[in-house]
């Protein structure tokens, strides 16, 4: 997915800066999510579009899986940069909402709207990968 992290011309004030690239990606990906909402809409099987097989209707529940995947993380996308124009009022955009460090520009220009600073970012990545294992296991010990 790509992400805007080129410099808005004419300004000098980095705060406007950050708030107008905000706004540029909030446009984009707002409309991507919409699009992708239209597009799951359209694809959904109809009574009309007659009968199909167990190949089709396996290779249909996996296109719109995958569809809706890809629309949770773009709603997940539109809801970072709400939240960050919401910290940039707050004057917080920059300040780990965990630990309260100060981000890096680099990781801000990756992801301008990131709330965490690598470090506790990578605590939480670990945390829910574990969270997922042991989930995991729970449920394959089930089946046995």
């Amino acid at each position: 997915m790509a992400t805007m992290t080129h410099r808005v011309r004419g300004v000098r004030d980095p705060q406007r800066a950050r708030h107008a690239t905000l706004e540029a990606l909030l446009r984009q990906h707002g409309a991507l999510l919409q699009d992708r909402k239209q597009v799951l809409r359209d694809g959904l099987p109809s009574a009309a579009s007659g009968v199909l097989d167990f190949e089709e209707q396996a290779l249909d529940a996996e296109e719109q899986g995958i569809g809706l995947s890809v629309l949770e993380l773009t709603s997940r996308t539109v809801h970072g940069i709400v939240t960050a124009l919401q910290r940039l009022e707050a004057g917080q955009l920059g300040t780990c909402s965990d630990c309260q460090c100060r981000i890096s520009g680099t990781r801000l220009r990756a992801l301008p709207f990131a709330t965490l600073c690598l470090a506790c970012q990578e605590r939480h990545d670990m945390a829910a990968g574990w969270r997922e294992r042991v989930v995991s296991a729970r449920i394959g010990s089930l089946g046995q």
